[in-house]
């Protein structure tokens, strides 16, 4: 039999393990998500984010604000190559992701919001009311740069890309600490980065990003003129917000700033160009499709 100063030996080895590496305890990323959704539908249930509000109000450049999540390079993400696994960035992202859709979102997408009843007539009618609406993955692309190594600290920076009538992107940068502020970020600095996109679906039906940042106090029903000269806004609007989400706070910082809704759009159509090409990606299914 074993011994019990063997059990404990064995238990007290594994005990220093997870304390010097508590991203390799055995569903921390199950609690971490866990830990996301409690945060926000429950601790900081009442704390909102809205660009339009006369209670709060932010700048409209508010929908472009990132979230940075600071983690490190597991042993348990760890290749053959001594660095971070590529596939393990994935799971970085899924959690980054969710948090910056929860502190965008939180009103739309989940019905314990306080504010979940205010609906348009045509996206949340009546007949799908009751229907929670979600935010589905739709595709993930990401492209690496640089490894990272064992233990090497870095920051997961997410913010809204662009969006269009059906899918909302999402851009990510894998950085060095540091290596960001707020939306901007040192090329020099950047691990990898990731396009990632999502569909609002209530039931069957399909809500466009538009819907829910309206809904969300995110976006205005400023429609543009056709004379209205975008390329040259987006040529001169201001940087992106140099602020972002705070992690662990129960306040929100006011965004100061001179960006109006025009830049928004500019800003919208900017981003529009990357995530058509990476659109293009959904015509890879036709060349393995025999026609009939």
């Amino acid at each position: 039999m074993i011994g019990f100063s063997a059990i404990s030996g064995v238990f007290g080895v594994a005990l220093t393990f997870f304390l010097f590496d508590p991203k390799a305890i055995p569903g921390m990323w199950h609690f971490r998500m866990i830990s996301i959704l409690f945060r926000h539908l429950v601790w900081h249930r009442n704390r909102v984010v809205s660009a339009i509000s006369s209670r709060r109000p932010a700048s409209p450049s508010t929908v472009f604000r990132s979230h940075q999540t600071r983690t490190y390079c597991s042993t348990v993400e760890i290749d053959l190559n001594v660095h971070k696994s590529n596939s393990t960035f994935y799971a970085d992202l899924d959690l980054s992701r969710l948090e910056l859709l929860m502190t965008l979102f939180k009103d739309a997408i989940t019905p314990l919001s306080p504010r979940a009843t205010l609906a348009s007539e045509h996206a949340f009618s009546r007949r799908n009311r009751r229907r929670p609406l979600i935010a589905a993955l739709g595709g993930v692309a990401c492209l690496f740069r640089r490894e990272i190594k064992p233990y090497q600290k870095y920051e997961v920076v997410t913010r809204v890309l662009t969006w269009d009538e059906k899918w909302l992107y999402l851009v990510s940068y894998f950085v060095k600490p540091g290596g960001a502020k707020g939306s901007q970020i040192a090329e020099d600095k950047i691990f990898a980065s990731a396009i990632s996109r999502y569909v609002f679906k209530k039931g069957r039906q399909t809500v466009t990003p538009a819907e829910v940042m309206r809904h969300s106090g995110l976006l205005s029903d400023h429609t543009w003129p056709s004379d209205v000269d975008i390329t040259a806004r987006q040529r001169d609007h201001p940087d992106l917000p140099c602020q972002i989400f705070p992690h662990h706070s129960t306040t929100l910082e006011k965004m100061v700033d001179s960006w109006t809704w025009l830049d928004v759009e500019a800003e919208r159509q900017r981003g529009l160009s990357f995530a058509r090409s990476f659109s293009g990606f959904e015509g890879l299914q036709g060349l393995s499709v025999k026609n009939s």
